[in-house]
């Protein structure tokens, strides 16, 4: 399956996302979205998630509690939102406010909480903010247990770290982080090829990015269906066109196991777009019709299984790819 993150305004991602499978020849399923907790973007997001259902777009949700930051502020250092502190409650009205909200939506979608969180750049990674990484585990397993309370069972958890430890130590190993079997859904992974866009980028290749990573996930939990939820590729230090390429060729001969691919389209720390250049587009396209040829089971069905335990409901959400 193929998806993109198109900004958040559902109108424009709307035209955008049609207008795709018109040059792609292929369509498009995922539509992802970002929001903060208890922010104004929250209630904008969920009024965009109904109407992308409408159109037969599954939604993925980024869910960050964190607050946005602001001119100089160094986003990991927000205390106000350390595991700690969600742990004990400091948010437990937001959180089952934003359960309540989404337990209305008309059909199950993606939801993606504290995703990179072994990378240093989000307060909710283990090894900033006063955290440690066995309290990020505590605090997926507490905000699963509110939702559970306000019985929403609309959500296929994605459990998404990004594909190299930053730092890379020890104590910030991914397998530090997994919350468990029974707590997630879905593997994920996030990676970019910045090229030479930073001091500290080189360019590298999509294998390169993601192999360690792929390797650590399917180690933890072999059974779980698998997406990359991020990636996209820089202009400057290589070919772009040749770098999708083998982007394609690593998951039909290297990532067997990922079924989605989900490109960041944008134009933000640089220009990640597909259509940063014809020759980038016309390598997607020639890239995506072989690789979803050799992914047998690509057409979807969502399925959700309810059984009351506790006086709550216990709900196994499984994504089944049924071949067509």
């Amino acid at each position: 399956m193929l998806g993109f993150y198109l900004l958040d305004d559902a109108d424009s991602i709307l035209r955008r996302a049609i207008r795709y499978p018109q040059f792609l020849k292929k369509e498009v399923r995922i539509l992802s979205f970002y929001t903060a907790l208890g922010s104004e973007n929250e209630r904008l997001v969920l009024e965009a998630i109904e109407k992308v259902l409408k159109y037969g777009f599954i939604p993925m949700i980024t869910w960050e509690p964190w607050r946005l930051p602001r001119g100089n502020e160094r986003p990991e250092d927000q205390p106000d939102f350390s595991l700690s502190k969600i742990i004990n409650g400091r948010h437990d009205d937001s959180i089952l406010n934003l359960a309540l909200k989404m337990k209305q939506i008309s059909a199950p979608v993606f939801f993606r909480p504290m995703h990179e969180m072994n990378g240093n750049w989000y307060p909710w990674c283990g090894k900033v903010n006063g955290n440690r990484p066995e309290e990020y585990i505590e605090t997926w397993r507490y905000i699963r247990s509110i939702f559970r309370e306000a019985q929403n069972c609309q959500l296929i958890w994605v459990w998404s770290p990004y594909a190299h430890s930053v730092p890379k130590e020890s104590d910030n190993e991914v397998w530090r982080y997994f919350p468990g079997d029974g707590e997630v859904d879905w593997l994920a992974l996030d990676g970019y090829n910045w090229g030479e866009n930073r001091k500290w980028s080189t360019w590298q290749s999509f294998e390169e990015i993601f192999e360690e990573g792929y390797r650590t996930l399917n180690q933890l939990s072999p059974g779980k269906p698998f997406m990359i939820a991020e990636t996209g590729c820089a202009e400057e230090g290589g070919s772009k066109e040749r770098w999708i390429e083998e982007a394609f060729s690593a998951l039909k001969n290297t990532f067997p196991k990922i079924k989605s691919l989900v490109w960041f389209n944008i134009s933000k720390e640089c220009d990640w777009r597909i259509e940063s250049s014809l020759r980038s587009l016309e390598a997607f396209r020639r890239g995506l019709k072989g690789w979803l040829s050799c992914v047998k089971n690509q057409h979807s069905v969502l399925r959700t299984e309810r059984g009351k335990t506790n006086g709550f409901y216990n709900e196994t959400v499984s994504f089944d790819l049924l071949g067509g």
